[in-house]
């Protein structure tokens, strides 16, 4: 019997351990031709347990196309359904058939996924003009994403080779001097010029917001490309270096001369506007108390109102934290990031507590402190509510260490070591949390707001009835949000202490003066993490300003390093998201 039980536990331990659909890796190899097309390999390590096909979006074409898909599992080629492919079938229907499928905006490449558990897809397919003229005298090139962000999970490792097929006598050779060069973005990795060949290789396990996108330039004369980009090379690096950790260099070739003209301009600008610009100072904070005591905060584009003054008793948009931070940073002119964006951060700590994927633990140096201890195993996706939770959720367990405890300075020292990161996910809550508000009406938008007022305004409700402590958890997640949390739990407390105890209870916290402290904790907690990657960044800007090192000057001019996981802006190919369904 007692064997028997072991048996199912090891079956039930693996049945779980299986539950999720998991890409263990994806290694790509691109061949580019003369003509500027390209035949690109991807083996695609996964295990599968749901949906009936694979399929990978590829969007933003422009001049460029795809076709001549290939899939093979096994050695065995599968079926090619052609740009007819049917969705509308079933597992077995679509066993060992490709097709593509054609968008808007690009195109699916799409095969049956076979039986459930692991399999290695093998598939190639053709691009059209990838390598692209520039529009100026001396340059070919394009930035395309090969690995898809949002991907049902993401990889645990990617690598990615470029081969010339143009002429065996030409060589690759990147840097300064070079004929060519290559900047990685969207995930950490490594990447090389090795016998002529480009090796990109991923040096940790990706987030679901990475992707694998490269951007390459080529000397007129090395492809005949017969497609033209709009863009000169100089345009197409300013849109991938925004936001990057590449360094811009003064000694770059001619083609920079505009951009060193507008640096220079700038520059002038501020020393002669800088002081004058002082006086505006008083005026802005005068529109801004008038806007606090008239309620004309708001943006009428946004809001369909400026003012907004009645009351909303139900969690707004599905509980969606990164939409409500999303809609208030973007039509609230009261709500300033550098505020919001750390009280997202505490939104999300104060909901792990309360569902008990962490639990809060006194720091036994600092009193009033809290350190956060992790479980052992790794909760299900179905318990994060977004993206950006399921993202800042593994960075912060990642940042525990072995004991899986995260400390305050060991949270800051983490983001310090990786501020693009932190930096980027203000941007990656805007734009996941876009999609959400950005679907309902004006109406609906105003129902954050109005749920704002009704929780800063508790004890003044003339209807106000008691909340279930499920639903109260979820006002004091969206109280951490709005920067109300302690004052709206201690309203609570004085008019239902009975109750709130209860909610203390439910929440893993012993008492209200512990949920207190857990408030104020992850507050100023949040504010210092988001605090340390700012200086981080502007100490990193302040040494790019006074001259980059020769590592920095090697990335610049595309000669191998580390890839920069934010940037990239402006690629083509790629899109959001693909694998089962």
């Amino acid at each position: 019997m007692k064997r028997v039980l072991l048996l199912l536990t090891a079956l039930l331990a693996f049945i779980c351990s299986a539950s999720a659909t998991d890409i263990r890796s994806v290694n790509t190899e691109v061949w580019l031709y003369r003509n500027g097309n390209a035949l690109v390999y991807q083996r695609w390590d996964v295990t599968v347990t749901q949906g009936t096909e694979w399929y990978i979006p590829i969007e933003n074409l422009g001049k460029r196309s795809i076709r001549d898909l290939r899939v093979f599992e096994n050695d065995r080629r599968f079926e090619d359904d052609g740009r007819s492919w049917d969705s509308n079938r079933t597992l077995e229907q679509k066993k060992y058939r490709c097709g593509i499928v054609e968008k808007a905006n690009g195109v699916e490449l799409c095969w049956g996924q076979g039986d459930y558990g692991d399999h290695v897809y093998e598939i190639l397919y053709i691009i059209d003009n990838l390598v692209q003229r520039m529009d100026d005298e001396s340059n070919d090139g394009f930035n395309w994403c090969f690995v898809n962000e949002d991907l049902p999970s993401a990889p645990d490792s990617v690598s990615l080779v470029f081969m010339n097929k143009v002429d065996s006598s030409q060589v690759w050779v990147a840097g300064e001097d070079g004929n060519m060069g290559v900047w990685v973005f969207g995930c950490e990795a490594d990447y090389r010029i090795e016998d002529g060949d480009v090796i990109i290789e991923s040096t940790e396990p990706l987030l679901a917001e990475d992707r694998l996108s490269v951007m390459m330039r080529f000397d007129r004369g090395l492809f005949n490309p017969s497609a033209t980009d709009d863009r000169s090379f100089a345009q197409m690096m300013d849109e991938a270096f925004k936001d990057s950790d590449y360094y811009l260099d003064d000694d770059y070739d001619g083609q920079d001369t505009e951009r060193k003209v507008r640096r220079f301009v700038g520059w002038l600008v501020a020393i002669v506007i800088g002081i004058p610009l002082l006086i505006f100072v008083l005026p802005a904070l005068i529109e801004m108390w008038f806007r606090r005591l008239t309620g004309r905060r708001y943006d009428e584009k946004v809001f369909g109102r400026k003012v907004i003054d009645g009351w909303y008793r139900t969690v707004p948009l599905d509980g969606r934290l990164d939409a409500a931070y999303s809609l208030l940073s973007t039509g609230d002119h009261l709500s300033w990031d550098f505020k919001l964006f750390p009280q997202l951060i505490g939104a999300y700590f104060l909901r792990w507590v309360q569902k008990g994927l962490v639990s809060a633990e006194p720091d036994p140096i600092k009193e009033g402190r809290i350190n956060l201890q992790f479980p052992s195993a790794y909760p299900p996706d179905g318990q994060f509510t977004d993206p950006m939770e399921r993202s800042l959720y593994t960075c912060a367990r990642s940042a525990a260490g072995k004991n899986l405890l995260l400390e305050t300075d060991e949270f800051n020292k983490w983001s310090e070591n990786n501020y693009e990161r932190v930096l980027g996910w203000k941007d990656y809550a805007k734009t996941s949390g876009a999609e959400v508000w950005n679907s309902i009406s004006e109406e609906e938008r105003c129902h954050t707001a109005e749920f704002r007022n009704f929780l800063d305004n508790f004890t003044l409700s003339d209807e106000r009835s008691v909340p279930e402590v499920g639903i109260w958890q979820e006002y004091l997640v969206f109280a951490q949000l709005f920067g109300i949390a302690e004052k709206v739990s201690k309203s609570f407390e004085k008019l239902y202490p009975n109750i709130y105890a209860d909610y203390a209870a439910q929440s893993h916290m012993t008492d209200a003066a512990a949920s207190y402290e857990l408030m104020r904790s992850v507050g100023k907690s949040s504010s210092r993490f988001v605090d340390a990657a700012n200086n981080k960044k502007a100490e990193k800007e302040a040494e790019g300003r006074g001259g980059s090192s020769s590592g920095s000057r090697s990335r610049y001019y595309g000669g191998g390093g580390h890839s920069s996981r934010s940037g990239g802006g402006g690629y083509s190919g790629g899109g959001r998201g693909g694998g089962s369904r």
